[in-house]
């Protein structure tokens, strides 16, 4: 295999990863809001980037480290 398409291999799986990632922490949000009765929240989260981050904070589904990651 050549070089490019290990390369190009690594990244697919890398963005597959992320997807997953993404994906997972999506879906803990969405349950601890509603487990919470906060459907405003997760209502406003759906179009608001900055609060569902700062939801995710909130809530310890995700770092203030991984802002810049996403």
């Amino acid at each position: 295999m050549m070089l490019e398409e290990m390369l190009k291999d690594e990244r697919e799986a890398g963005r597959n990863e992320g997807r997953q990632e993404g994906e997972k922490q999506s879906l803990a949000l969405v349950n601890a809001l509603v487990s919470q009765g906060r459907y405003e929240d997760l209502k406003r989260c759906l179009e608001d980037e900055v609060f569902r981050e700062n939801l995710m904070e909130e809530l310890g589904i995700k770092n203030k480290e991984d802002h810049g990651k996403s």
